[in-house]
């Protein structure tokens, strides 16, 4: 029986790396301090009367350029409400708000992307819109910034974002300028249990992991569709194993084959 899996790394709640990047004209400002301008939380010292700035904390795309962020030790979860939400430095002037907008795709993969539905007219469903309040940049109440759910698009997790600049498509104050992007709802992938006889995990989001079990034996990892995709002798209670080289996706780790039929989905 696995009574326990722990991922033997740190989680948060920021993106973690930018695979890809394309700059639209005008660009230009922030591209030396890329990509880490744009990892990590938003700027603390932001409010909407004086936004971020600064080349170490924004990147402007360009018309019509893009940027996809992954987050790489967890997953943006589908729960109650807004699942993250995107800072821009948007402008509180006193009679409305300075906005650059971005259109929002997510991806399970880096390679099929939905996009989230938006209207030109109020903006909605768009990045750019709301100021950063410089408060917990994890509580959609009190954050700022731009929110999205999941659930619009019938998604449960996904793992990258990307963002575009509208160009001519919706008639704003100019170019995006990214500070950040927040999981409110996030999840490492594990399942936790104490009587489990097998867990899943959404993506090999770790390079290792310790089993803490009861029983010893075999542990094998399962792709969904029944592929093996590692196998380790467990011959003690806690034991810390390479997930490196496993594939991304959905994964079943099983103690002896005998429980595989208990295997389970995260939600």
């Amino acid at each position: 029986m696995i009574t326990l899996i722990l991922l033997c790394m740190l989680a948060d709640p920021w993106a973690d790396a930018s695979p890809a990047v394309e700059y639209g004209p005008g660009a230009g400002y922030g591209q030396a301090y890329y990509p880490e301008n744009i990892l990590g939380p938003p700027d603390p010292a932001a409010t909407p009367e004086s936004p971020s700035f600064g080349e170490n904390n924004l990147l402007t795309l360009g018309t019509d350029g893009w940027v996809v962020l992954e987050f790489t030790d967890n997953s943006i979860i589908n729960e109650d409400g807004a699942d993250f939400t995107v800072f821009e430095n948007v402008m509180d002037t006193g009679s409305g708000y300075f906005q650059e907008c971005a259109f929002v795709e997510v991806s399970q993969d880096g390679q099929y992307w939905i996009q989230f539905p938006w209207d030109a007219t109020t903006l909605e469903g768009l990045a750019g819109v709301m100021p950063t309040t410089g408060e917990d940049p994890t509580n959609p109440a009190v954050s700022g910034g731009d929110q999205f759910d999941l659930e619009d698009l019938g998604l449960d997790w996904v793992r990258f974002v990307k963002l575009t600049d509208c160009g001519d498509a919706v008639s704003d104050g100019g170019l995006f300028d990214l500070d950040a992007i927040a999981s409110v709802n996030w999840s490492t992938g594990i399942e936790k249990s104490t009587t489990a006889t097998c867990l899943s995990v959404a993506s090999p989001f770790f390079s290792s992991f310790t089993v803490k079990t009861e029983d010893t034996g075999t542990l094998s990892c399962y792709t969904i569709d029944g592929r093996i995709a590692g196998r380790w002798l467990i011959d003690e209670q806690s034991a810390t194993l390479n997930a490196s080289s496993l594939p991304p996706g959905v994964l079943f780790f099983v103690l002896n084959e005998s429980s595989f039929p208990a295997v389970k989905l995260l939600d």
